[in-house]
Formats: C-alpha cells, sequence, structure tokens
C-alpha cells in the first residue's frame, strides 16, 4: 500500500512539474501552428520550433515537436493518399534515414544557446526566401530527390525543421497544388518517424518529452481539423503570406534577444 501512495504522488508530482506556463504557452502555438499546417500541408513544425526551443531546450522541444509532427501528418494522411507521387516520396523519405543520426549528433552535442539561434536564423532564412517568391527551377530526377531527402533528414533532427528544402522542391514541381501538398504529407510521415526512432535509440526521447506531447496534442488535432476545413487553394496565397509575416517576427525576435 505504502508503495502505490509513493508512486501515486511521484507521478503527480511529476506532473504538477510539467504544468506550467511554458506548458500552456506551448499548447497555443501547437494550436496555431496545426491550423497553418492543415490549410497548407506545411508548417507544423516551422512554426512550433521556434517558440518550443524558447519555453524549453532544444533538446527538450524538439522531440516533442517531432512527436506533434508524426501525429499531424498520420492525421492527414487519410485525405491525401491518393494523390500522394509514392517513388517521389518514398525515394525522399527513405535516403533521410542516412542522415538524420548526424542531425542528431549535433542536436545533443551543440550549446544550446548557440542551438535556439541556430534554428531561428535558419527560419529566417528560409521565410525570407519564401516571401520573395524565390522558385527551384533545376533538374527534378532520382539525383535530386535523394539530395533533398538527405538535407531534409540532417535538418529535422538537428534543429527539427526539415521541410523547407522539400517543401521548396514541391513547390516547384507544377502542376496540381494538391498532390504537392499530398506529397509533402507523405514524406513529413516518413521524417518523423525516422527522427523519432533515432531519438529513442539516441536516449533524447524521454517520459517528459511523451507527458508534454500528451498534453500539447488535444490543441494539436483541434487546428489541425480547423485547418483542413478552411482548406481553400483559391487563397493559399494569402494564408502563407501572413504565416511567413508571423514566423519572421518571431524569429528575428529570437536571434536579436
Amino acid at each position: 500500500m505504502g508503495n502505490i501512495v509513493s508512486i501515486v504522488l511521484e507521478r503527480s508530482m511529476f506532473l504538477a512539474d510539467l504544468l506550467t506556463i511554458e506548458l500552456v504557452a506551448a499548447a497555443a502555438a501547437g494550436f496555431v501552428a496545426a491550423v497553418i499546417s492543415g490549410f497548407a500541408g506545411f508548417g507544423l513544425n516551422l512554426v512550433m520550433t521556434p517558440i518550443l526551443v524558447v519555453l524549453f531546450s532544444p533538446v527538450e522541444a524538439i522531440p516533442v515537436v517531432t512527436i506533434m509532427g508524426l501525429v499531424n501528418s498520420v492525421r492527414m494522411l487519410g485525405g491525401t493518399w491518393r494523390l500522394i507521387d509514392r517513388k517521389e516520396v518514398l525515394t525522399l523519405g527513405g535516403v533521410c534515414i542516412i542522415t538524420v543520426p548526424l542531425g542528431a549528433w549535433v542536436l545533443v552535442s551543440v550549446d544550446g544557446d548557440i542551438m535556439k539561434r541556430a534554428i531561428a536564423a535558419f527560419v529566417v532564412i528560409f521565410t525570407l526566401i519564401m516571401l520573395t517568391g524565390w522558385q527551384y527551377r533545376g533538374p527534378r530526377n532520382m539525383g535530386t530527390h535523394v539530395g533533398v531527402g538527405m538535407i531534409g533528414g540532417f535538418l529535422n533532427s538537428s534543429v527539427g525543421i526539415g521541410g523547407p528544402p522539400v517543401v521548396l522542391y514541391q513547390l516547384a514541381r507544377g502542376g496540381d497544388p494538391a498532390i504537392g501538398r499530398a506529397n509533402l504529407v507523405g514524406f513529413f510521415t516518413i521524417l518523423s518517424a525516422v527522427t523519432l526512432i533515432t531519438f529513442a535509440v539516441d536516449g533524447a526521447l524521454d517520459s517528459r518529452a511523451l507527458y508534454r506531447s500528451a498534453l500539447i496534442m488535444p490543441f494539436v488535432l483541434l487546428g489541425t481539423w480547423l485547418g483542413m476545413s478552411c482548406f481553400n487553394p483559391s487563397s493559399a496565397h494569402l494564408y502563407r503570406r501572413i504565416a511567413l509575416g508571423f514566423l519572421l517576427c518571431v524569429s528575428v525576435m529570437i536571434v536579436v534577444i
């Protein structure tokens, strides 16, 4: 009986330690990021990561963001599955296995403050590229699929944002934008799963990350549903510019502060 009481008290204290103002802010960030991701097909990690690395340390934040990304992608997968270019997505996602472990090593080895600024600076660069309207106009073949997938894998496990190179690559594909959106959902599903397995093996995925993810999850699922309900291809350009403006402001503040 005494052991049971001790375990209950220990769990209660653990949960009380997690229920902080930082967690409330993280849940709000998750909701906003999920709304954006729901109608754009990308953006969850991009919005959440710069905010969560300020609320928590990068090593604590990125596993949480990755869990959110996986759940969010799986949630969206059912509605996009039939549109996915399977050969391209499997190539992009398959090669990330090579570089995800290297990125995870960088995450746990580099000083947290340096990583925070590196993450914010990376988001600023990507946001500026998107705002200028630049598009990749090079070749699209097996070699470029492999290169983009490897870059995405390294960035996802090191700075928590593996999407930008693949987003730019998919935006340049032309054709039906719904197919590009579906490809992004498929790629992020594979990438997040591989990254989480790597974190689990390396010890970066602990009980604290799992509990935080469980508490934030309902807000992410609600935001995803709302975003998917609001998806309108004719308004995608406006949504993207609003989201990018928000990202730019947040990331510049992190770099400066």
